[in-house]
């Protein structure tokens, strides 16, 4: 059996697993980023704001029991499903731009999938605790058992990376339901 070799005790055959995903990662937030920060100075034509775009929405589905919040921050945008809250943004909630129109329309689609039954949508939110933590704790293990030389710790490290990871790529679909889901009604 080939085997690849150790680099500071980390087993080169994780490092060739993840470093590809980590390139991914780094590669999906970016264009998240780019295209949020191009289209967050084209104001839309009806002048609506994120928050308003986000209750319409809800409304024209029947969820008038879902509240809508601002939060602090940039693309801290979410769905609580616990809470039946939207949180919006700073850069979301009050402004008109097309960027605030699409990330508000997105988060109530978390909210459509959640009224309709969406099995996808439970399941990622059932495993999300658990995929925070380890990419909480990925890095720092990673860099630990390296910075020790305790090949098992770095090791670990590298494998809850690429298990978030793992998750980012499942959820997909998720997330493209969700704005597809918003998009038909304003469509």
């Amino acid at each position: 059996m080939y085997q690849m070799g150790y680099f500071y005790g980390i087993d080169m055959t994780y490092i060739v697993l993840v470093l590809p995903a980590l390139i991914f990662a780094m590669y999906a937030q970016s264009k998240v980023n780019t295209t949020f920060n191009r289209y967050r100075t084209v104001a839309n034509r009806r002048g609506y704001t994120g928050a308003e775009i986000a209750r319409r929405i809800l409304d024209m589905n029947g969820l008038q029991n879902i509240l809508i919040e601002r939060v602090s921050g940039n693309l801290t945008d979410h769905f609580s499903p616990k809470e039946n809250i939207i949180r919006l943004s700073d850069s979301t909630y009050q402004s008109t731009s097309v960027a605030a129109i699409g990330v508000a329309a997105h988060e109530v689609g978390h909210a459509i999938q959640y009224a309709q039954g969406y099995g996808p949508i439970k399941l990622r939110n059932s495993i999300v605790p658990v995929v925070q933590i380890a990419s909480f704790a990925a890095w720092p293990l990673a860099i630990m058992g390296v910075l020790f030389s305790f090949s098992k710790l770095a090791n670990f490290g590298v494998i809850l990376f690429g298990l978030v990871v793992l998750f980012q790529i499942i959820t997909l679909p998720v997330e493209f339901n969700a704005s597809n889901s918003a998009l038909k009604t304003l469509g």
